[in-house]
């Protein structure tokens, strides 16, 4: 396989690893694209049937460089989910930055070739398919998928509880004296009732001068009418360092089927052998690059 395959099949891997890891170990509510253990979908979007939508979900982080200069950098996702709760999430620009529209030629082993570009090729869908009982990986820019077969959920003997339980239940836990909780009760986001909660957490000794100041604040706000989060602020005043996630651009009505499917053409699960690769430049002539490296 080419090193651009293999960069581009295992970065996209590791953002999920990488969300399961910090759903794990991190206790305050964080955006990944991880299923929550009782709702079909994601930490971020429940998938009850017959609540359909469709959203952009923008990420705003603010950083300050070395030099004292601020930085704001943006980031847009879609989001849709239909009435048979299947949950899609596309992620442009993960590898390169969005409109990156410098064109990338793909061959295949029967001597095929492709032309994309380079935000294709960084770009990603996520499709949790809970009727199906699978999780579908798409890689746009090769054309390929991964299909992850799951456990078929099991039937609650119970109703669910409410979307906005991930947050609300802080409110009943014990914090460790180092935490605070607040109850932000409900306030109207982008036309949504939403319940809002704030997690403190206040430096220690070990923090020097932040000893009792707050160093991280996660702030979340979480509709039980749509089964998804509204808005989200994660902040840390030691560094300076504020995200902001926000879904707008909310239309409650039915999306188009196909989003929730594999496109004609796709491979699906491809072996090593079956990615398509990029030819690597070398004195200015192209060469195949080893597709074993």
């Amino acid at each position: 396989m080419s090193h651009l395959a293999k960069t581009l099949l295992r970065a996209a891997f590791a953002m999920l690893l990488a969300a399961v890891a910090a759903n794990a170990q991190n206790p305050s509510p964080t955006p990944s694209p991880v299923q929550h253990p009782r709702h079909c979908g994601t930490i971020y979007i429940g998938g009850p049937t017959a609540n359909p939508f469709t959203a952009k979900r923008t990420t705003k982080a603010t950083t300050i460089l070395a030099d004292g200069t601020r930085q704001l950098t943006e980031r847009v996702e879609f989001l849709a989910r239909d009435s048979d709760s299947r949950v899609r999430i596309e992620r442009p620009g993960i590898i390169q930055p969005a409109g990156d529209e410098e064109k990338v030629i793909l061959h295949t082993r029967d001597g095929g070739q492709r032309e994309t570009t380079r935000e294709s090729m960084g770009s990603s869908i996520l499709i949790f398919d809970c009727p199906g009982s699978e999780m579908i990986l798409l890689q746009p820019g090769m054309q390929v998928a991964h299909v992850t077969k799951q456990s078929p959920p099991a039937k609650p003997n119970r109703p669910l509880p409410p979307f906005s339980i991930r947050v609300t239940n802080l409110l009943s836990g014990k914090p460790r004296p180092d935490i605070s909780v607040e109850d932000l009760g409900y306030r109207e986001i982008e036309g949504i009732s939403a319940r809002g909660v704030r997690l403190t957490n206040l430096g220690t000794e070990s923090d020097g001068d932040w000893n009792g100041k707050p160093v991280r604040i996660n702030e979340t706000w979480a509709s039980d009418d749509l089964a998804a989060t509204i808005l989200e602020i994660h902040s840390n005043p030691r560094k300076q360092m504020e995200d902001i996630v926000t879904l707008t651009n909310i239309k409650r009505q039915e999306p188009d089927h196909s989003l929730f499917e594999i496109p004609p053409g796709y491979k699906i699960n491809p072996t090593p052998d079956e990615m398509p690769f990029q030819m690597a430049e070398e004195g200015g002539h192209p060469t195949a690059t080893n597709p074993k490296e």
